[in-house]
C-alpha cells in the first residue's frame, strides 16, 4: 500500500538551487546527508564535464561551503559540500512518518524528489514543512504503489525533454533526420552534454522496462 509521489522542490536558499540554476543544463543528483562537527555533509553526483564551471558556481553559491571533489569517473564526478542553510531537502519529521527516497535529482530549476509515501497523512507533513519554510512544493505525479511496484526508474525533465525531442525530430530514425550536434543547438547546450544525457535517459528505461537477470553470456 501506499503512494509514489514526483515532488518538485525549490527555494533560493535550498542547498545547490543557486547553483542548479546557474547551469541548468548539468544534471546533479543527491546521493546521501550525514552530520559532523555541527556541520551538514552533503554528497552530490555531478553528471556533466564542465568541472571548472560547475564548481566556480559552487563556490559563489551561498546555500554550501567547501565543495571538494570527491571521485571522477567517465560520465559523473562526485562532490562533497557543507550545507550552510537550514533548510532540509527532506525534513526527518518525513522519515519519522515512513517516507522513502528513490531518487532526488536536479532539473534546472530545482530538486525532483521521487518518494514513496506510506499514506496522504505522510505527503500532508511533508507540504506543511515545506510551505511552512516558503519552499515551492509541487506534486508533479502521484500514484497508487500498488499499480506498479517495480516502476523505480524516473527520467528527469531534462532527460525527458531530450528524449522527445530526439524522437520527434528523427535522430532515431533510419537514416538520422538530426545529429547530436543539432541537439546540442537546439537546446543551446553542448554536444558532449547531449550524449551523456542520451545515454543516461535510454540506460534509465531499459533498466526500468525490459532489463531481466540474464547475464550477458546467456545472450545468443
Amino acid at each position: 500500500m501506499g503512494f509514489i509521489a514526483e515532488i518538485h522542490l525549490s527555494h533560493a536558499d535550498l542547498a545547490l538551487v543557486p547553483t542548479i540554476e546557474r547551469h541548468p543544463d548539468v544534471t546533479l543528483r543527491y546521493e546521501y546527508e550525514v552530520p559532523t562537527d555541527g556541520k551538514r555533509l552533503q554528497f552530490i553526483s555531478a553528471f556533466d564535464d564542465k568541472h571548472s564551471a560547475l564548481e566556480e558556481a559552487m563556490e559563489a553559491d551561498h546555500t554550501i561551503s567547501n565543495p571538494t571533489r570527491i571521485a571522477t569517473f567517465e560520465n559523473r564526478t562526485i562532490y562533497r559540500v557543507a550545507v550552510e542553510t537550514e533548510l532540509e531537502i527532506l525534513p526527518s519529521c518525513c522519515a519519522e512518518r515512513g517516507l522513502f527516497v528513490f531518487t532526488i535529482t536536479s532539473d534546472g530549476h530545482g530538486w525532483v524528489a521521487r518518494v514513496h509515501l506510506p499514506d496522504r497523512d505522510a505527503l500532508a507533513t511533508f507540504r506543511e514543512y515545506c510551505r511552512g519554510d516558503g519552499i515551492s512544493f509541487h506534486v508533479t505525479r502521484l500514484y497508487d504503489s500498488t499499480v506498479s511496484d517495480d516502476g523505480t526508474y524516473v527520467l528527469t525533465e531534462q532527460q525527458h525533454n531530450i528524449l522527445t525531442l530526439a524522437y520527434d525530430t528523427g535522430y532515431f530514425d533510419t537514416p538520422r533526420s538530426v545529429t547530436q550536434d543539432d541537439l546540442a543547438e537546439h537546446l543551446d547546450i553542448s554536444d558532449s552534454a547531449v550524449s551523456q544525457r542520451l545515454r543516461r535517459a535510454v540506460s534509465e528505461l531499459i533498466a526500468g522496462t525490459i532489463k531481466d537477470d540474464r547475464t550477458p553470456m546467456e545472450y545468443e
